[in-house]
């Protein structure tokens, strides 16, 4: 009888669930019967999982008051983040309410149970001895399934910004605007092999050999075996790692260094500081930080803050860790200071940090904001008047690139730029604040805007005079890839190709790790939130790539979350096999 009563419930509150989520998120006419139907029977068997361990759900998730106010903030924000905006000011108050309140509940429900889960089980965090070739066992399932998409894509897939690069290496004379790193690494790889191949040959092997290293650290740290592979396969298979371990661009290898970061700063917190007492472990911090602020423009502040902020958790080893502090700011400023100057390598145009109040100032022309003449006449005098009315809330490269932008005004006094803007936020405070929401949405909100759009990556070569083209080993294999990663786009664009849910994810898993291996376990989101945070800044697009390390980090942290020390074992139930499953 009570089988039947929870099957009962369960259909209820999985159709009324999936009716509700949906209604928050589109129209009912835009959404797809096929979505319907596999979030209701995903909603039933969930609901029906739930209410069969209801009891220990609550207990584990009420037994620390942080981890209940952590879930609960996380689902408001998720539910905000979930919001069709137009809908919801249009949907009469009461229909407004309870489906707001239904879809609340469920995504509590839904964090709960994974909170659940967690806290309930784990791996004894001890150290264990694991062969090192296990990394590279754990990389071939990851080269194999990844080496079909550069068959499908060869000899790799460019976009302006790849070719940008290429034509820097074909014509020998470089800039910073995009990393001259990247532009270096191509440079060093063409002479082996003339073709961008060799790039996505370097690339696959790079992300699957940081990956595979990631699973053997916290095979060293007690995970089991059986979790790790299914990790190793989960990173084979998932179409993020696919495609972009195939496109030539310098947010590959930057993410990548963001995800081994993040490794280090783990692998720091499971040896409880040890390898900041060896020069092995700092060389690989100095590595890591140099790759993270040379890869990428906004990449030096990120590698700098992390430094200091494991200086301030790790006091004790201040010594070593101010030696790659000091070495990576020095190297920053010789390099990009008197190197660039000598070999006459263009600096990056400063304007691209100002992404975000070009934007704002742009939505407030373009909407007949307030503005004195003095400040119609400079704004003009950077670009006529007129022509800010190219404006899309979600693009820079509508004003930065228009013909008549003249840049160069705001180089020139860019204190007085930064003057103008700050007035105009002060006169026109609800028009900025809208424009800033719009142009940083891909960072906070899991729904795409009705009018905005999503860049998730690119296929094929673009458009050159230098001979690059696509050139399928395979027309039926790119077909059916190209096939595979629309679908997945279509359907399950906010699971996959939204990055807010990975992000959401990453603080979800923190806070349970917190709860297992204490407070120091929030220590590793800080490249993470500090990428995020410089997005937050100066986003000019909305491509997935700029947050790409978010989902390639992820899975990093459900497995620092799957690990337990002794004194902070899972609550209910048997210990889940911390010994001999590790072994």
């Amino acid at each position: 009888m009570t089988r039947v009563r929870n099957l009962l419930i369960s259909v209820a509150a999985g159709l009324a669930a999936t009716i509700s989520v949906l209604s928050i998120m589109q129209a009912r006419q835009d959404t797809s019967l096929l979505k319907y139907a596999a979030l209701s029977v995903i909603s039933i068997c969930f609901f029906y999982a739930f209410l069969k361990l209801r009891k220990q759900i609550l207990q584990s998730v009420l037994e620390k008051r942080y981890i209940t106010v952590g879930i609960i903030l996380l689902s408001v924000y998720t539910l905000i983040s979930l919001i069709d905006w137009p809908l919801f000011i249009n949907r009469p108050w009461y229909e407004t309410v309870l489906v707001d309140l239904i879809s609340l509940a469920t995504i509590f429900c839904f964090f709960s149970f994974i909170a659940f889960i967690l806290l309930r089980s784990g791996y004894m965090w001890q150290k264990t001895t694991v062969s090192k070739w296990q990394i590279l066992w754990y990389m071939l399932p990851m080269i194999f399934v990844w080496m079909f998409y550069l068959l499908a894509f060869f000899p790799g897939n460019m976009s302006p910004d790849s070719l940008n690069h290429w034509r820097q290496v074909e014509n020998m004379e470089f800039n910073n605007w995009h990393p001259f790193a990247y532009t270096m690494v191509i440079l060093v790889l063409t002479t082996i092999w003339d073709s961008p191949a060799i790039i996505v040959i370097f690339q696959i092997l790079l992300m699957s050999f940081v990956y595979s290293y990631g699973i053997y650290s916290f095979r060293q740290y007690g995970l089991g075996k059986g979790i790790a592979w299914i990790a190793a396969l989960l990173w084979a298979v998932l179409p993020v790692n696919g495609i972009f371990s195939t496109i030539l661009w310098k947010d590959v290898v930057y993410s990548t260094f963001i995800v081994f970061l993040t490794l280090f700063v783990m692998k720091t917190v499971l040896q409880e500081g040890k390898n900041l007492r060896t020069w092995s472990g700092i060389s690989t911090f100095t590595i890591v930080l140099l790759g993270i602020a040379f890869f990428r423009n906004n990449g030096l502040p990120i590698a700098i803050l992390t430094a200091i902020g494991m200086l301030i958790a790790y006091r004790r080893n201040w010594k070593q860790l101010l030696t790659p502090l000091v070495l990576v700011s020095a190297l920053y400023i010789v390099v990009t200071g008197p190197v660039f100057t000598a070999y006459n390598i263009q600096s990056a145009n400063p304007n691209e940090s100002m992404s975000i109040p070009t934007q704002q100032i742009a939505a407030v022309v373009s909407q007949d904001g307030e503005l004195t003449e003095e400040q119609l006449t400079y704004l003009d005098s950077i670009l006529p008047i007129d022509d800010w009315d190219a404006y899309n809330p979600y693009l820079t490269d509508r004003i930065k690139f228009h013909d008549n932008f003249k840049d160069d005004v705001i180089v020139a006094d860019m204190g007085k730029y930064i003057s103008v803007w700050f007035e105009i936020v002060k006169q026109n405070p609800a028009i900025v604040v809208e424009a800033y929401l719009k142009q940083t949405s891909l960072i906070w909100q899991i729904n795409k805007p009705i009018d905005g759009y999503t860049n998730p990556y690119t296929i094929d070569v673009d458009p050159n005079s230098m001979g690059l083209e696509t050139k399928p080993v395979s027309q039926t294999l790119y077909d059916v890839i190209e096939y595979g990663l629309e679908t997945s786009r279509y359907h399950t664009e906010e699971l996959f190709w939204r990055p807010v849910v990975f992000s959401i994810l990453i603080v979800l898993f923190s806070l349970i790790a917190s709860r297992k291996l204490g407070a120091i376990a929030w220590l590793p989101i800080l490249p993470v939130l500090l990428n995020t945070g410089t997005m937050f800044v100066g986003l000019p697009a909305q491509d997935y790539r700029y947050q790409v390390s978010n989902c390639m980090v992820s899975i990093f942290f459900l497995l620092f979350a799957c690990l337990y020390k002794k004194g902070k074992e899972p609550t209910h139930g048997e210990h889940a096999n911390s010994t001999q499953q590790s072994q």
